[in-house]
């Protein structure tokens, strides 16, 4: 289960999942908001660190950290959500159960649980929080 709504979290069997780096929940956070989409490991770092991954050592450390979101999704039986082809990553999102997800398919539950706010602890999810309040007339609280 994958929480966007509110801050980011991600739980299995009902229990939070917990990240060796912060920065690997962050990846798979903009994953997720990517809904599938492949990227680069230098358009994530540009993304989520305004740094392009261009240097030898900046490769690495995004290499380290996508390696450590795949080890904590293989510690929970779940490496098959993530996607590595071709030095892309993406989700398979239809192996997400995401509260996001669900708004998009128009399911009333989580419409009424969208409170304005999504993933609020990241400053690159704030395109997405507006489009959301501008799609589902919230206001902010």
């Amino acid at each position: 289960m994958v929480k966007c709504f509110g801050h980011f979290d991600v739980y299995w069997h009902g229990e939070p999942v917990i990240f060796q780096r912060r920065q690997s929940k962050e990846i798979l956070a903009y994953l997720i908001d990517r809904e599938g989409a492949a990227c680069t490991p230098g358009e994530i770092a540009l993304a989520l660190w305004q740094d392009g991954g261009d240097t030898k050592a900046e490769q690495n450390r995004i290499r380290v950290i996508i390696n450590d979101l795949k080890n904590t999704l293989k510690s929970i039986g779940m490496e098959q959500v993530l996607i590595r082809e071709h030095r892309e990553i993406a989700i398979r999102r239809d192996l997400v159960d995401c509260d996001y997800y669900r708004l998009l398919e128009g399911d009333m539950e989580a419409i009424n649980e969208f409170r304005g706010q999504y993933m609020a602890e990241y400053s690159w999810a704030e395109m997405r929080n507006k489009s959301l309040h501008r799609d589902n007339d919230v206001g902010a609280e």
